[in-house]
């Protein structure tokens, strides 16, 4: 009678811890898929190649597509002013909704400099943005918060990269010896072109 019991317990716990089991099992793979369909938007200010200028970052650190994205509040763009901040104008800030920003990619702006960006964003600029995107069942609302601080770029070198200054270089934007070269280059292309003229017109005499 004993054993007919005990087999009996071992049933009904098999019937209940059986489903039990298969929903957390369920559960766990949903939670995974899930996890990997959720978009991550971060954005934050970062130095730009060009020396004083400082860029705003809009990207998707998350594995979901993000869609129709809305930020609560204006964020500061063109503001310029390297130690003191020239006259700001808000509505040149970025107000606008992104219709999608795909896992990994990102946007970039022309922030502005140091001082014009301070004399706004102070100690820390508060926000939100809202998106949506779809999880393996329906389409979701996300919300990520945003603290915009460029407070740690105050003592941060701001003359221009190597890759830049080779570029304006090339160009003749700046005074080195690729500048001088192409002068030079330029005043023998003009001495060169007088002297085939001149022998043209001797050969045309001749004749």
């Amino acid at each position: 009678m004993q054993e007919f019991f005990k087999q009996e317990y071992i049933q009904i716990g098999f019937y209940i811890i059986s489903p039990i089991a298969t929903f957390l099992a369920v559960a766990t793979a949903y939670l995974a898929i899930y996890r990997q369909s959720k978009p991550n938007i971060v954005v934050y200010y970062e130095t730009s190649a060009a020396g004083s200028v400082i860029d705003l970052v809009i990207c998707n650190h998350g594995n979901g597509t993000a869609k129709n994205l809305e930020f609560s509040k204006a964020l500061p763009i063109n503001c310029w002013g390297i130690e003191n901040a020239d006259k700001v104008n808000k509505s040149d800030f970025f107000n606008s909704k992104i219709p999608l920003l795909a896992s990994g990619k990102e946007l970039r702006y022309q922030a502005g400099q140091y001082g014009g960006l301070s004399s706004v964003i102070k100690e820390s600029y508060s926000l939100e943005v809202t998106y949506t995107y779809k999880t393996p069942l329906r389409s979701k609302k996300g919300v990520d918060s945003i603290v915009l601080d460029i407070r740690y770029m105050s003592q941060m070198q701001s003359k221009n990269s190597a890759a830049l200054d080779l570029s304006d270089a090339l160009k003749g934007r700046n005074n080195t010896i690729f500048k001088e070269l192409n002068k030079s280059l330029k005043s023998i292309n003009t001495t060169l072109t007088s002297i085939s003229n001149k022998l043209d017109r001797k050969d045309e005499s001749d004749a």
